[in-house]
């Protein structure tokens, strides 16, 4: 593997986001090796627990916008990779932490707090729902939303950037390194003693939490999930513009 690196800490299993040129952005290849990844932690049973960190200065920045504006995947079907990938544990088990060092945007924000059951996040952290910024509406943020604090949420639905420590005060971190050095023994402390537990309460609790996080009115998710479909196509073109302000084009 190129784009992620496994590698094993006692028992603990340890996935790296290794494209830091690209800010760990999570192109189709780096999303195959992801899913490799975490088949690896699945299959080992020497393995009690996980962690997922970023190489560089970035936890992941999100989806690979060029990648998408070039039409490598079609937009519809790079969120609905992303959606069954990333939010849905890849069917992993074992517990997952975030370790969050730097910027955690987009897919890389829900990558960190959505895909995980622990996070842990660095002095040099920070989170944002990027997609807002770019006119994009994702149906399933309103449920992750209604399950943080009316500032937290607030913050998050209108674009603005939270820091490592500002997450952690207001509840959208478990633990906060307030030395960047600490995260991973942080990180490390925290999956051991997750993974330490017994597993037969540890996935139940699991279960129950994530269904308390997904539970919506019926015709709130409606609306949600018809929105995210019909801005679909507008995000493409403001992907597109987004790459233009930063003065760079989408590979041929």
């Amino acid at each position: 593997m190129g784009f992620v690196e496994f590698e094993r800490d006692g028992e603990v299993g340890v996935i790296v986001l290794n494209r830091p040129e690209r800010m760990n952005a999570l192109g189709s290849a780096m999303l195959g090796e992801l899913r490799a990844a975490y088949r690896e932690l699945e299959g080992d049973p020497g393995l009690k627990a996980g962690i997922v960190t970023g190489r560089g200065r970035a936890f992941c920045a999100g989806r690979d916008i060029k990648e998408g504006a070039a039409g490598d995947t079609g937009l519809r079907d790079q969120a609905t990779t992303l959606n069954t990938d990333l939010f849905m544990n890849c069917n992993v088990a074992k517990p997952l932490v975030a370790a969050v060092n730097g910027y955690a945007g987009g897919a890389g924000f829900y990558l960190a707090t959505r895909a995980v059951d622990f996070v842990v996040a660095a002095r040099s952290a920070s989170f944002q729902i990027a997609e807002v910024p770019r006119g994009i509406l994702h149906g399933w943020q309103t449920g992750y939303w209604a399950n943080l604090p009316r500032a937290a949420a607030r913050e998050l639905a209108f674009g603005f950037r939270i820091s490592g420590r500002r997450a952690y005060d207001m509840g959208l971190a478990n633990a906060y390194a307030e030395d960047d050095e600490q995260l991973m023994p942080s990180a490390l402390a925290a999956a051991r003693h997750i993974g330490a537990m017994p597993q037969s309460v540890i996935l139940t609790n699991r279960e129950l939490l994530k269904r308390l996080e997904n539970e919506l009115p019926p015709d709130v998710a409606a609306d949600g999930r018809a929105a995210y479909l019909s801005l679909l196509e507008r995000a493409g073109a403001g992907d597109r513009e987004f790459l233009e302000r930063r003065g760079t084009s989408a590979p041929a």
